[in-house]
């Protein structure tokens, strides 16, 4: 066990009392925090949908015990696992993993390197997004925001590990928001910041666009929608709109919110 006072280039004041490194430990406190946070915006379901994060210097990444909810993660019962779904660290529980874990974000961070984090959620409007033909409509400033978006095709619930090499083809080389047709949404980031501002504008453009599309009774010609030129300068923008990097002050916003709220999530 080591116990040390740290401060990481994030601004993160954590003790670290468990036996991971205080880079792990990070990493750890992150992502459970931004379970917490899904939890509190109402995006979680149950004891399903996952999100992950990269473990510093090693082939494995974090995921969450099948049977917490999202509130109760903590940074001890996060599991870690390598590429092939084999259990490296089973936390601070004996539950195990979702095996749908593994095939959607296993497949996405051993094929994409530059990938950190990935965060999949069944939220309602995403979800009917999802299984709408036309998918998400570049409609709204939160959708300009995401520039392009892959779409994989609905196979039954992901538990077929056949399925993984068309997940990652589906998604590509270079784009990090992925709609699952019939299923959910996936963001991914360089870091776990990243990926939850992906999160965050991609759940608001299918929130707006849901209400757009019942606002004109479905008739997408009174829809209006800007060119393609005015949307790519939108995405470029966004991307590079803090000197900290993409989604860094807008995680630590809502950071400051659950652990204001319940500061457990660092344990």
């Amino acid at each position: 066990m080591i116990s040390n006072n740290f401060s990481s280039s994030d601004e993160l004041s954590l003790v670290n009392k468990t036996k991971y490194s205080n880079e792990e430990y990070l990493v750890r406190v992150k992502l459970a925090a931004t379970y917490r946070m899904i939890a509190h915006l109402g995006w979680d379901e149950l004891i399903y949908n996952h999100l992950t994060a990269r473990v510093p210097g090693t082939d494995y990444i974090l995921l969450n015990a099948f049977g917490m909810r999202f509130d109760e993660v903590t940074a001890t019962s996060l599991v870690s696992i390598d590429m092939n779904g084999k259990i490296i660290d089973a936390g601070s529980t004996d539950l195990g993993i979702n095996k749908t874990g593994y095939v959607i974000h296993g497949a996405i961070h051993h094929a994409r390197p530059d990938i950190f984090s990935t965060m999949h959620v069944h939220q309602e409007d995403a979800v009917a997004v999802a299984c709408y033909k036309e998918g998400l409509l570049p409609i709204s400033q939160n959708s300009f925001i995401l520039g392009d978006i892959s779409y994989h095709n609905y196979e039954g619930i992901s538990i077929n590990a056949q399925e993984q090499e068309r997940i990652v083809k589906s998604l590509g080389p270079v784009n990090k928001n992925l709609i699952l047709r019939n299923h959910g949404i996936v963001s991914c980031g360089n870091c776990i910041e990243e990926a939850f501002f992906y999160l965050y504008q991609f759940i608001k453009a299918c929130e707006v666009q849901v209400k757009m599309l019942s606002m004109v009774g479905g008739d997408t010609s009174k829809l209006d929608i800007p060119e393609k030129h005015i949307r790519d300068f939108s995405t470029r923008t966004a991307a590079s709109f803090t000197s900290q990097g993409n989604g860094k002050k807008e995680w630590k916003c809502y950071y400051r919110i659950v652990e204001k709220l319940d500061d457990s999530f660092k344990n």
